[in-house]
């Protein structure tokens, strides 16, 4: 009498598995054009473009130079959404703290440094 029951949990547990496999290869043979469509319209070349172009705006670093004060003389050189570089800038409020810097400001602040 065991082997009987244990021969049908297996025959049930079996049964179960199969019926949960059927049911996921049809939900995924349904979806598939979906999927084949969302594939096709991103890898047209102006929609790749649009994603090219929103991953490198999130991959811009804001200059926070403080032009005005940091090289006063050479106004209007920042590349505001382009910082390559961290620098140093010290304030009395703040004290010592590192800021992102484009590559014209840290040019010019370094040269305003050495003409000091």
């Amino acid at each position: 009498m065991g082997d009987d029951r244990d021969t049908e949990l297996a025959d049930t547990l079996a049964e179960a598995g199969r019926r949960v496999g059927q049911a996921m290869t049809d939900a995924l043979e349904r979806i598939q054009p979906v999927f084949d469509a969302i594939a096709e319209v991103a890898n047209r070349p102006e929609v790749r473009a649009v994603i090219e172009r929103a991953e490198r705006a999130m991959r811009c670093r804001l200059c926070l130079c403080f032009c005005l004060r940091a090289h006063p003389a050479d106004r209007g050189i920042c590349e505001m959404l382009d910082a390559v570089i961290t620098g140093r800038y010290s304030s009395d409020l703040l004290g010592d703290a590192d800021v992102p810097l484009c590559a014209p400001c840290a040019a010019a602040r370094a040269a305003h440094e050495f003409a000091r």
